[in-house]
């Protein structure tokens, strides 16, 4: 039995609400603009532009207003160490390379978790404006006036899945690479470059596995409660908590997970 009441949920996500919109107000402006882009790796390319800090920030300040005692993580920003068992986890812009080459399947990421497990999640796709809801038992998509139920498809062959990841030349290091091409050549079809979009679409039954390494905890607590709450799984690639990020695999339908963990499991060793 959970330790918190349906009232903490329920006040959590009417703010989750109203920080998807503060970020829209904050990310579409810029969006349809060319902006300022800052690499903020050492080696590599990871972008970051205003948009994401400037949304962040202002995230953050609803947040604290609202839930002073909770903790709060993000992408840009130091963490905040609050003194209950409340954890927001946000990226105000995850896939800030879409966002640059103005391709609208970026989106707005928000995690809240209690005790460390995600027990919230929202993938707000502003550029679409649609926005994908997890919680207990449950997810749905919002869009316009219409809420939908979410809800994952049946399908237990590999053959018959469809697959995608965003980038994998970039995510993937050569034994995983390898693994994941050995089931590719194995699914229907792929499809790359969808960021948390293609999670959202397991999560409507659209796609049926997203195979992804070097992920953040801010790129992935949002997404499990989607995943899990219109009925499918996101783990890591031996099957244990993806909570922390790294190497995950996510699919509609819970039956393909043994045959993909064979293969992702040799990844390891190469």
């Amino acid at each position: 039995m959970s330790e918190y009441s349906d009232k903490d949920l329920s006040a959590r996500l009417s703010l989750m609400a109203e920080l998807s919109w503060a970020a829209r107000a904050i990310t579409l402006p810029l969006f349809a603009q060319d902006m300022a882009v800052t690499n903020k790796a050492d080696t590599g390319y990871d972008p970051v532009t205003a948009a994401d800090v400037e949304a962040e920030r202002a995230l953050r300040a609803l947040i604290i207003a609202a839930f002073p005692y909770d903790s709060i993580e993000g992408e840009e920003l130091d963490d905040i160490d609050g003194s209950n068992d409340w954890l927001w986890t946000l990226d105000p812009i995850d896939g800030t390379r879409a966002f640059v080459a103005g391709i609208p399947v970026w989106s707005t990421l928000i995690a809240v978790s209690y005790k460390g497990a995600p027990v919230l999640g929202l993938i707000d796709i502003p550029a679409q404006e649609k926005t994908f809801w997890g919680a207990p038992g449950r997810a749905w998509l919002e869009q316009g006036e219409e809420s939908i139920p979410l809800n994952s498809r049946d399908c237990a062959a590999l053959s018959e899945a469809i697959l995608g990841c965003t980038e994998p030349l970039a995510m993937l290091r050569p034994g995983e690479l390898a693994a994941y091409n050995i089931i590719r050549r194995g699914v229907r079809f792929s499809r790359l470059g969808l960021d948390a979009y293609g999670y959202a679409m397991v999560a409507q039954g659209r796609m049926d596995i997203i195979i992804e390494a070097q992920l953040k905890p801010c790129d992935v607590r949002a997404l499990m409660p989607v995943i899990e709450g219109a009925g499918g799984k996101l783990t890591n690639w031996h099957g244990g908590s993806a909570v922390d990020g790294g190497q995950v695999v996510a699919v509609g339908d819970a039956r393909l997970l043994p045959e993909l963990y064979t293969y992702l499991g040799r990844a390891m060793d190469d």
